[in-house]
């Protein structure tokens, strides 16, 4: 069996389907200061590999998708994603949110997981933690980056979709459509969002994204939440 094939039927076995819910990775492998970044190697396979993987043993590999550009740059990507079997997504380049609207079309749910595609070591049993929270809880968005008391790398929004689907574009501006969420936290007078804080604070000086070179070989070396319980502690109302 190859490599891709175990990934899951071993690794993401355990991964267990969560009514109502999508996690989506936003991907794309034109990265300005590490291009290729997210199917460059890391631990012996490529990047995302490790962030579906994680993502799979939290909602199941059935509720997760991968939303990439549909430039020729994203092809590798795309042939790769097809090669393991994730649903993939193509849209805009410079339009992230439109590329989630879309998502939200092709796979209707109640809420979805934004994740980046830069956080190999993105901890599935925080996402499992924040989800069985998200389900108790009425908001429309809820986050742990309001403020970030978790690593930098383990960053998640769970966001209501009927809320997110009835933004306005024509209220976006180019830095909402890049990065998706901005508008939640620029107007959070219009909407109820929740924070989850950690145990402790300082935890968010740490860093395990993956923005240059050296950071990945950083921390192929050492993973700096090794020795954490990455949990939730509390949560705020934000809004």
């Amino acid at each position: 069996m190859g490599q891709e094939e175990a990934l899951w039927s071993s690794d993401s076995q355990d991964g267990h389907v969560v009514p109502g819910i999508q996690l989506w990775i936003q991907a794309r492998m034109s990265s300005r200061r590490f291009p290729g970044k997210v199917l460059a190697p890391f631990r012996g396979q490529p990047l995302i590999q490790h962030v579906i993987r994680s993502a799979a043993t939290a909602v199941g590999i059935e509720n997760v998708a991968v939303l990439t550009s549909d430039q020729s740059s994203d092809d590798p990507l795309a042939a790769y994603l097809d090669k393991l079997q994730v649903p993939i997504l193509r849209g805009p380049l410079d339009d992230v949110f439109d590329r989630f609207r879309q998502a939200a079309e092709q796979w209707p749910c109640e809420r979805f997981i934004r994740i980046c595609s830069d956080s190999p070591l993105l901890c599935a049993d925080l996402l499992k933690d924040a989800i069985t929270t998200s389900a108790q809880l009425k908001a429309d968005m809820i986050t742990n980056v309001d403020p970030r008391t978790f690593p930098k790398g383990q960053s998640l929004e769970i966001v209501k979709t009927s809320t997110f689907m009835a933004i306005n574009p024509e209220d976006l501006t180019d830095h909402d459509r890049e990065h998706v969420t901005p508008i939640f936290y620029r107007r959070r007078n219009h909407y109820r969002i929740l924070n989850l804080r950690s145990p402790d604070s300082h935890w968010s000086e740490i860093v395990t994204t993956v923005d240059t070179l050296d950071d990945l070989r950083r921390l192929e070396a050492c993973d700096p939440t090794h020795a954490l319980t990455l949990r939730i502690a509390s949560i705020d109302q934000v809004s």
